[in-house]
């Protein structure tokens, strides 16, 4: 990595982990509900970048929406959660 900016977090479970809060702020892409590609470049490098499709334009406050009237539905209870697991193993 070219060195600007250094900080330090731990991984937890699951692979998760959190981007100090000076780092987030010097990226103004960064931000709740951002959409973000990650690279690897080498085996010990990995980078969290703005996600960009060539000539793509997703409406992510049309997702959103139907994201949140998904959230509402009063029908049969499912786990969206596990909806997405089992959707992603699936392709």
């Amino acid at each position: 990595m070219n060195g600007n900016m250094i900080s330090t977090t731990i991984v937890r479970q699951r692979g998760q982990l959190t981007i100090p809060k000076k780092l987030r702020d010097r990226a103004s892409w960064f931000t709740e509900g951002s959409v973000v590609a990650i690279l690897t470049s080498m085996q010990r490098e990995i980078k969290v970048v703005p996600y960009r499709e060539a000539g793509v334009k997703l409406d992510w406050k049309g997702i959103w929406e139907k994201i949140e009237l998904v959230r509402t539905f009063k029908g049969e209870r499912g786990n969206l959660s596990g909806f997405i697991v089992k959707d992603r193993f699936l392709h």
